[in-house]
C-alpha cells in the first residue's frame, strides 16, 4: 500500500511538470526556439534533482547502504535528503551559471513559472482527487502568485517582475506557516528556513547570472 501510494504521489508530480512545461510553451513569449531551450534546460536540473535525491539518500543511510545496498535504495526520500538533493542542485547551477553554460536570470525566470505553475496543479490534484484539505491554503497561494506574475508580465522586467513574486511568496508561505502543521513542497515536508534560503538563492541567480 505504501507503495502504491509512493508511486501515485510520484505520477501526480510528473502530470504537474508535464502541464506546466506546456503551459510555459503555449504562453511564453520567448521565441520558439528559446522556449525549447528554456525547458531542456529545466528538466536536465530536474533529472539532476531527482539523481542528487537518491544520492543524498544513500548519503544518509550509508552503513545501511553498505550492508544492503537495495534496502537502503528502497528506503523512503525524507527531508534531508530532500535539503541535500536543493544544495546539490543549486550549487550546479550556480557554477554553471558562472561559467556562461547557462542564462542564470533567464533560467531563473523561467523555472519560478514552471515551479509555480507545477505546484498549483500538483495541489489542485491533491485537493479534488486525494481529497487533502490542507492544500487549499497552498492551491490559493499559487493561485495568487501566478496571477500576479501573470499581470506583472510584459509591464516591468524580469528582475522586478521576479522581485515581487518572491517577495509575496515569502508572505505567503510564512501565512502558511502559521495556518497549518507543517510546510511542504511537493509532499516533502520543509522548515521555514528552507523555503527562505530557496527564495534567496532563485533571487541571487537572477541578479548575478547572465539574463541572454
Amino acid at each position: 500500500m505504501a507503495i502504491i501510494s509512493k508511486l501515485t504521489i510520484i505520477l501526480i508530480i510528473a502530470i504537474s511538470f508535464a502541464l506546466a512545461f506546456l503551459a510555459f510553451y503555449l504562453m511564453s513569449n520567448l521565441t520558439k526556439e528559446q522556449r525549447k531551450q528554456q525547458i531542456s534546460e529545466i528538466t536536465s536540473q530536474l533529472i539532476n534533482f531527482v539523481l542528487f535525491l537518491w544520492l543524498a539518500k544513500i548519503l544518509l543511510n550509508l552503513p545501511l547502504f553498505v550492508q544492503d545496498p537495495l534496502a537502503a535504495l528502497a528506503y523512503p526520500s525524507n527531508s534531508e535528503a530532500f535539503y541535500l538533493a536543493a544544495i546539490f542542485t543549486g550549487i550546479l547551477v550556480y557554477v554553471k551559471a558562472k561559467q556562461g553554460k547557462i542564462a542564470g536570470g533567464r533560467l531563473a525566470h523561467t523555472f519560478l513559472q514552471i515551479f509555480l505553475a507545477a505546484s498549483f496543479i500538483y495541489e489542485f490534484i491533491q485537493m479534488t482527487w486525494r481529497e487533502n484539505s490542507f492544500s487549499l491554503p497552498y492551491l490559493v497561494v499559487f493561485g495568487l502568485l501566478l496571477a500576479l506574475l501573470h499581470v506583472l508580465q510584459g509591464r516591468m522586467n524580469p528582475l522586478n517582475q521576479i522581485s515581487i513574486v518572491l517577495g509575496a511568496a515569502a508572505v505567503g508561505f510564512f501565512t502558511i506557516n502559521f495556518m497549518l502543521p507543517y510546510l511542504s513542497i511537493f509532499g516533502y515536508i520543509v522548515e521555514p528556513w528552507f523555503l527562505a534560503l530557496f527564495l534567496a538563492a532563485c533571487f541571487g541567480l537572477l541578479i548575478n547570472g547572465p539574463s541572454n
